[in-house]
């Protein structure tokens, strides 16, 4: 059977059009303390998880592990930035949905959040990291409470005119983990500095690397001080040197101040000034006496 000409032409011109693109997707983010927080649902409830960068391990609670039925096992061993040791059971595959979007911690640690927070501090199920979104480019957007899940299309645009920085991957725990460091230049080699939404009030430097970055490595407390991350992106404010595993680390007080894009499957991270101002007390530094 033959198509008429005149009802042809628009099937034509329809298969002649490039496919659909998706759109990227936003997930909401909401102040907690200093740093970030979200709502997702896990077992068809409503959960509130920190939101840490450099978590490496995304966390539920032992609470939340009994009430979704994971009984934990093994376990993730690896060893904070100050160099303690750390060794977490786990559970694996836990199912939640973030906004309508489906996702998955693949190994959680299960610990008990609550310790690591301030006794007025509102009650968590637990933290997500980087590693719920491997091999994706996600867009922080801390000051306006989104982050942004890109497509190829949309990530491409979303860097456009932004600073790129030297960045690396850095998979812990057996290949486990997901965190991010920047490059940070100095006159003696570049440091890798984590990017910690975490690390809700300060900026730190370790003590072996403080004096290329101009700062007293003896300090007893916190010193206002200033380094290039990158042309047009500097960190400056009240630094901490205590000494780490890690050359650094960038937490809120940076952070709040930028739209970071992150490629998760390449590690390229790309910086642009953020223009709307942070919450009230988001990435403020410790009162120092």
């Amino acid at each position: 059977m033959r198509i008429p000409w005149f009802l042809a032409l628009p099937l034509l011109w329809a298969a002649c059009l490039p496919p659909a693109r998706g759109a990227p997707t936003i997930l909401k983010l909401e102040p907690y303390r200093k740093g970030v927080a979200a709502r997702v649902l896990v077992a068809g409830k409503e959960r509130l998880f920190t939101f840490d960068t450099a978590a490496g391990i995304s966390i539920v609670s032992p609470t939340l592990a009994d009430e979704i039925g994971c009984e934990a096992f093994g376990r993730l061993s690896g060893h904070v930035m100050t160099g303690d040791r750390l060794d977490l059971p786990r559970c694996d595959g836990v199912a939640m949905a973030w906004d309508g979007m489906a996702l998955t911690i693949p190994h959680a640690g299960v610990f008990k959040v609550e310790t690591l927070l301030a006794k007025d501090a509102m009650p968590v199920d637990g933290t997500l990291g980087l590693d719920i979104f491997a091999g994706r480019t996600v867009t922080l957007d801390l000051a306006g409470g989104r982050l942004t899940v890109e497509t190829p299309e949309s990530a491409a645009e979303r860097v456009r005119g932004a600073t790129q920085v030297p960045a690396h991957l850095l998979r812990e725990v057996g290949g486990r983990a997901l965190a991010v460091t920047v490059d940070v230049p100095t006159l003696q080699g570049a440091l890798a500095m984590e990017l910690d939404t975490g690390n809700g009030g300060t900026i730190l430097v370790s003590k072996p690397f403080a004096t290329v970055l101009g700062l007293d490595p003896d300090a007893a407390g916190p010193q206002r001080g200033s380094f290039t991350v990158a042309p047009g992106v500097e960190a400056k404010g009240l630094i901490f040197t205590p000494d780490l595993l890690i050359d650094g680390n960038l937490g809120m007080p940076f952070l709040k101040d930028w739209i970071v894009t992150l490629d998760l499957k390449d590690g390229r991270v790309w910086m642009r000034r953020n223009p709307v101002s942070p919450p009230p007390g988001m990435g403020d530094p410790p009162v120092v006496q």
